[in-house]
């Protein structure tokens, strides 16, 4: 067999000498260096350079590839091969000082002797990114720790930029100072742009004060922290505007687009507190922390500034100096108005009907009357510092959801196929054509018919709830069905609204039934009820028995949300200190409240410290609602109280009205006082009865006679 690199075999051809170089210049488009060599050719005391091919650790025809920019002045190792071209074979290590700090099983990857850029791999399986402070650091284990499979992030700022959030955490930085190389308004320099976070101002405890990470002096003015989330509808890459703006670009006609030349503020990773229908893609935030505006100002739980910095008794600095004769008395001060910021912040962009049924009314943006303002309304939970929380929620539309009483299960949880398997994925029919995963069944009290022949009953007529919900085109039922009359019972029913405990519809039933003032046979009855039995007020249902929801004369809306709870509810409210008042309710409706009873039969047990002032009647609402304009609620209205007691299935009756006063009972009366008791008209009073006794002697009832 042939030796190899003596040169004996002309395909064995000897490498060429070795030497050493330096790097003068490279051009990229050839990937070729040139190369001065050591003690190379020379031409008036210079070494001629030469060009060799630029070497990369790998790079492979996929396009794999492992290298770094060559750096003008770095030393190579070159050998001349056939043909007398230099090919690089080594990188000759610079000074020693160069060198970084390696351990034994290290593997090291940085782009600078910096220490801040590098990716370690050790050989206990740990995986550094980053410096030795600030890093992310993977450990899926090794044999010592093999259940460990722990990632740890540590840097003081994180932020996460994706098609379906933005996360920013870490130290609260605002876009103060405009920047004229700013994006524009279709750009996202300022979302995404790493480089531009330099530019951002840190605001700190004092606004009006350059932050610091100073951990004690007069002049210490640590920076707010932050962790914020904002969601969105559709993909961000999709640039959805407004829904007007949207709906134009489905048009056949080409719409002309409006030039804006400031930045959006929306694509800035500083923008907060914003929501608006302006920009409906952004659909929800929250906010972790102080809650600081686009524009550095600290805010409180009514989302005004608090003025922290502006008055030279809360600001660390004076004049622009830093530091103040009373800095801790400012620091107390500035303390005080930041118990007011909020702490946490959540807030969804409530979707609103663009058409909705309030004709000639303005329900622009800036508009000032309150059919606009509810249009504006978001839900938005706000807590201060204090821990007093603000909670606004908003009515939905005509044709909104309605929250029923159904409890939710998936088809596997009770479907019979597949022998019952709970775990089962099995597409069940639906109207939608993809299968429906999701089935709800009632638990709403069933509907009733009451019945006063002798003793009322209630004839269950309908077993999930009472209120039916309709297509105002069609009258169809717009109800869900219910899971437990489509599988068990194989009869379809839909799911109507109602309350868990009582028929909503049968309360104060007693107030709506002429039966219930039929008074034994033989009881004196010259008091005229037939106003009473047929007062509109009084026997007006206390709710419509059915709702429409969609198609013509929608009017589901005005609805803002439903609470069940299943067990007991114990509620204790302490008192304001201005008044010592507990409870403010006002209500822009009526209410229908049924109570049911304890084990003692008791509806209520009620005790009160103080008096009781009760006014009824009077004039309504004063905001125009729009809803409800053909009533007209500023008008006063004479005020009804009428109680109704059920008895043996006959009723006891107390009734204030604009005749006045009427007392009745099936069984007796009885009017005692241990003092003077006076009786006194200014018409007639009149004494009708059977057989009256006054002390102690009967008096007969003798028509057209007297006494």
């Amino acid at each position: 067999m042939p030796e190899y690199n003596n040169g004996v075999n002309s395909f064995d051809v000897p490498p060429g000498l070795i030497r050493r170089g330096t790097i003068v210049g490279y051009d990229a488009s050839t990937n070729m260096l040139q190369v001065r060599l050591i003690e190379g050719t020379s031409l008036g005391g210079q070494s001629l350079p030469i060009p060799v091919p630029a070497y990369f650790a790998h790079s492979d025809s996929n396009g794999a590839f492992i290298g770094a920019l060559p750096v003008k002045g770095t030393t190579i190792t070159v050998a001349q091969a056939t043909g007398g071209q230099y090919y690089v074979i080594n990188h000759q290590q610079e000074a020693l000082s160069n060198l970084p700090n390696l351990n034994l099983g290290q593997v090291l990857l940085q782009a600078s002797n910096t220490n801040n850029s590098a990716i370690t791999l050790n050989k206990d399986g740990n995986i550094y990114l980053g410096s030795a402070t600030n890093n992310i650091h993977l450990f899926p284990g090794n044999q010592k720790y093999p259940k460990s499979n722990l990632i740890t992030i540590n840097y003081q700022n994180e932020n996460h930029f994706t098609q379906a959030y933005r996360e920013i955490g870490g130290i609260v930085k605002r876009d103060l100072n405009r920047n004229p190389n700013a994006a524009s308004s279709s750009g996202s320099t300022k979302l995404e742009d790493d480089n531009y976070d330099t530019i951002y101002s840190i605001i700190g405890m004092d606004p009006s004060s350059n932050a610091n990470d100073l951990s004690n002096g007069p002049i210490k003015n640590p920076p707010f922290v932050e962790h914020r989330e904002l969601v969105y509808e559709f993909q961000y890459l999709s640039d959805i505007e407004d829904d007007k703006t949207e709906s134009n670009k489905y048009s056949s006609t080409l719409q002309a687009t409006t030039k804006y030349t400031t930045p959006n503020r929306r694509k800035s990773r500083a923008d907060t507190m914003s929501l608006s229908l302006v920009s409906p893609n952004y659909l929800m935030e929250e906010i972790k922390g102080t809650v600081v505006d686009i524009w550095g100002n600290i805010l409180d739980l009514n989302r005004g500034i608090l003025p922290v910095g502006l008055s030279s008794d809360n600001t660390l600095q004076t004049n622009g100096t830093s530091g103040t004769a009373n800095a801790q008395q400012s620091f107390l001060n500035i303390k005080a108005l930041e118990r007011k910021s909020i702490a946490y912040h959540f807030e969804i962009n409530a979707r609103k009907d663009p058409n909705p049924l309030l004709d000639g009314i303005d329900l622009s943006i800036n508009a000032n009357n309150y059919n606009a303002k509810l249009q504006r309304s978001r839900f938005a939970l706000d807590v201060d510092k204090e821990g007093q929380f603000k909670l606004n929620v908003p009515a939905s539309s005509e044709v909104g959801n309605i929250p029923l009483l159904v409890r939710a299960e998936n088809y596997s949880t009770f479907g019979t196929t597949d022998n019952g398997n709970p775990n089962q994925t099995w597409k069940t029919p639906s109207p939608s054509g993809r299968g429906q995963d999701i089935y709800v069944d009632s638990f709403a009290a069933p509907a009733q018919s009451p019945n006063f022949t002798g003793v009322p009953t209630f004839d269950p007529s309908f077993i999930h709830g009472s209120i039916q919900l309709v297509d105002g085109s069609t009258g169809a039922d717009q109800g869900p069905i219910d899971r437990i009359s489509q599988f068990v019972n194989n009869n379809s029913l839909n799911i109507r609204h109602g309350t868990a405990y009582h028929d909503i519809l049968t309360t104060g039933y007693l107030l709506r039934s002429d039966q219930s003032l039929s008074y034994p046979t033989g009881a004196v009855n010259n008091v005229d009820v037939s106003y009473i039995a047929g007062d509109s007020p009084t026997q007006a249902a206390p709710a419509s028995s059915k709702i429409i929801v969609s198609g013509s004369g929608a009017n589901a809306g005005g609805r803002s949300g439903s609470i069940n709870f299943d067990g007991s509810l114990e509620v204790n409210m302490g008192a304001n200190t201005v008044d010592r008042q507990s409870l403010w309710l006002d209500t822009a409706g009526g209410s229908v409240i049924n109570l049911g009873r304890d084990l003692n039969n008791r509806s209520l047990v009620m005790g009160m410290d103080g008096h009781a002032f009760i006014q009824i009647g009077g004039p309504g609402v004063q905001v125009p609602d729009a809803r409800f304009a053909n009533q007209a609620d500023s008008v006063p209205i004479n005020g009804i109280l009428d109680i109704r007691v059920y008895n043996g299935g006959f009723t006891h009756i107390i009734r204030i009205d604009e005749k006045g006063i009427v007392l009745m009972s099936p069984g007796r009366i009885g009017i005692h006082s241990e003092q003077a008791l006076t009786l006194s008209s200014d018409g007639n009073i009149d004494i009708d009865c059977e057989n009256l006794t006054m002390q102690g002697r009967l008096v007969n009832k003798i028509f057209g006679g007297s006494i």
